[in-house]
């Protein structure tokens, strides 16, 4: 016979599930009309404006959308989820792609994150992260990592502008570099080098390669596109917009069962 405490266990646990199949719901439902809004207003104003001007006017309808109708979702998902141990670590590790930057010492400071949020730049052109991490957190200072990415205008192409926030280490807890030891003549002298870390995703970072708009002047495309913007886009459109099926999702292992 299961203890009384088992049963109330399991009864939190359907209670969470439960909770997450609401929002999921919520949040496809909200998804579904903004799809059909969405190219409604593709074809009444693509002809207006050419790429680059249809992509900004988008965007701006985009932001002014998704204020109006999913910030309150998202609000109420991150009152749902704040008390669920290692939420936001495990939707983003459940991504193959982000999962490959996360290092082994990475998760206990990840283990603080939040919430993640994004938001477009003031010129509408470009878009920001912010990642929302707890006060107690024993690796950082910063309360809030952010990487916001510019577009400049170089003619036919776009340049990339990544802008990173500063980690204000605490004394000996640097996880984007370590010390080794090396041989110097005679000596034997520490030399910090830089390590994997997901948390070298905050470093302001100049993109030299000419990226364009793709046909539907939906995204950026190019020969190369740079990880860390790849990165931004997925934690942008995938992870953010549906963190509760990520958290329940393995992307990996989903593969290995289809394979």
């Amino acid at each position: 016979m299961h203890s009384v405490n088992f049963c109330l266990e399991l009864q939190e646990d359907l209670r969470k599930i439960h909770v997450g199949l609401i929002f999921i719901a919520k949040i496809v439902v909200q998804e579904e009309i903004f799809v059909k809004e969405r190219a409604k207003w593709e074809a009444e104003n693509r002809r207006h404006y050419n790429k680059n001007e249809f992509f900004i006017n988008r965007c701006r309808w985009d932001a002014k959308y998704k204020k109006r109708h999913f910030q309150c979702v998202y609000e109420d998902r991150r009152k749902a989820v704040k008390d669920v141990p290692c939420f936001w670590v495990t939707a983003m590790y459940a991504n193959k792609i982000i999962r490959k930057e996360i290092a082994k010492h990475d998760e206990d400071a990840l283990e603080f994150l939040k919430d993640i949020k994004s938001c477009r730049t003031d010129d509408l052109k470009g878009f920001q992260l912010e990642f929302m991490f707890d006060s107690s957190n024993p690796y950082f200072k910063n309360e809030v990592l952010t990487k916001k990415y510019e577009l400049k205008d170089g003619g036919e192409c776009t340049f990339l502008m990544a802008v990173g926030t500063e980690i204000k280490w605490y004394p000996g807890k640097t996880l984007t570099e370590s010390i080794e030891k090396m041989t110097i003549g005679s000596e034997v002298v520490q030399v910090v080098q830089t390590c994997q870390s997901f948390f070298n995703f905050f470093a302001t970072k100049t993109h030299r390669t000419s990226l364009c708009l793709d046909e539907d002047a939906d995204k950026l495309e190019g020969n190369i596109i740079p990880l860390d913007y790849a990165i931004a886009v997925i934690l942008r459109d995938d992870i953010i917009p549906h963190a509760i099926s990520w958290f329940n999702y393995d992307e990996e292992g989903a593969m290995d069962e289809e394979d």
